[in-house]
């Protein structure tokens, strides 16, 4: 692979926010390789908004390599951690090499390898069939383990409390642990709150997504919003978080 897709261990983690996936709308499937193997050649397709997860399992310390081939350019892959949902430490579309990847894993577990079309091409129901080479590489070393994350991405532009309600009780105020990841590129953030009375742990938070001026989560909960001044109102469920701009757009 070339010196140029070698990243530095999973210094920074990038919000999956170029096309976001309901879990309905996942297929997981598990990376075997041979016995004695360090390799697999995945081949298959996507259309639309299907979003296929391959699961590989690994050991902080090893090298996963990963490089993808598609007919659709539209298409992409991420690597998201053990400890994270829709969270990765790469972007195929944003990375310094566009779909190749290689660095060194910082967990024990299962690391996702998402494979996605980009919004538009999902939106258009396009179809892209693809082939991803991946290996496993190196002894384990616990050394280079870090702790799992508590909850939400492990790096991010600001974090806090927000104000929260459940099942129509009264609003707590600063009761919701929250971290955000905001992106320049379509000009919103990604928002991961606890719900009110639910312990930090990875998965445990509620994501948002703020874009293109409108809230969003990868869930299947309806979400209903109003707005006074600058500050917003989002429900999803029956969860009620109280967002103010600032934790949007920073200030």
């Amino acid at each position: 692979m070339p010196a140029s897709a070698k990243l530095l261990p999973l210094l920074l983690a990038v919000v999956v926010a170029a096309a976001p996936a309901h879990a309905d709308d996942i297929r997981t499937e598990r990376v075997h390789f041979a016995p004695g193997g360090t390799g697999a050649v995945i081949a298959g397709s996507i259309t639309g908004r299907e979003t296929v997860d391959y699961l590989v399992s690994a050991r902080a310390g090893q090298t996963l390599s990963v490089a993808m081939q598609s007919d659709n350019t539209a298409a992409y892959f991420n690597v998201i951690p053990p400890d994270a949902e829709n969270v990765a430490v790469y972007a195929g579309h944003s990375g310094p090499e566009l779909n190749r990847y290689e660095g060194t894993l910082d967990l024990d577990g299962d690391w996702k390898l998402r494979v996605y079309l980009y919004r538009a091409a999902a939106r258009r129901g396009e179809r892209a069939d693809y082939r991803l080479d991946v290996s496993l590489s190196g002894d384990p070393d616990p050394s280079a383990a870090r702790e799992a994350n508590d909850f939400g991405p492990r790096e991010w532009d600001a974090r806090g409390d927000l104000g929260c309600a459940r099942g129509g009780q009264p609003m707590q105020t600063a009761a919701c642990p929250f971290k955000v990841k905001r992106y320049q590129m379509e000009s919103g953030a990604t928002v991961f709150v606890l719900p009110p009375g639910v312990a930090a742990a990875p998965g445990a938070e509620r994501i948002l997504y703020f874009q293109e001026g409108e809230w969003s989560t990868p869930t299947a909960d309806a979400v209903s919003v109003s707005k006074r001044a600058d500050l917003w109102t989002v429900t999803v469920g029956e969860e009620t978080y109280e967002i103010p701009e600032a934790v949007v757009f920073g200030g």
